[in-house]
């Protein structure tokens, strides 16, 4: 998926258990825009994430990532596989879509 922040590899996000829309919809009201955000997170243990940062969101200035980077604390992501191997520790974009269906 590209790099972290730091230029270490970045996976794609695989959910473990993806956020309901009950979950983020009291994060993402508070956006001014619909659309989407992508933020970079840490894999930890229990299939928790940690040291999110915001990367892209559009449109440019609609807080999209204000509200996923508040809401982060809930999501549950599997950590990347690399030769069969559990990369906890390494960093998944994670893309929220913020529109009619949220």
């Amino acid at each position: 998926m590209g790099n972290a922040p730091n230029g270490e590899p970045m996976y794609k996000a695989a959910w473990y258990r993806e956020p309901t829309d009950g979950e983020l919809r009291g994060y993402l009201s508070t956006a001014n825009s619909t659309g989407w955000g992508l933020i970079a997170c840490r894999t930890a243990p229990d299939f928790r994430v940690e040291a999110c940062v915001a990367i892209d969101e559009y449109p440019a200035g609609s807080q999209i990532n204000r509200a996923i980077l508040a809401a982060a604390w809930q999501f549950r992501v599997r950590p990347p596989r690399v030769g069969g191997q559990s990369m906890v520790g390494s960093w998944v974009g994670i893309r929220i879509d913020y529109g009619k269906g949220r």
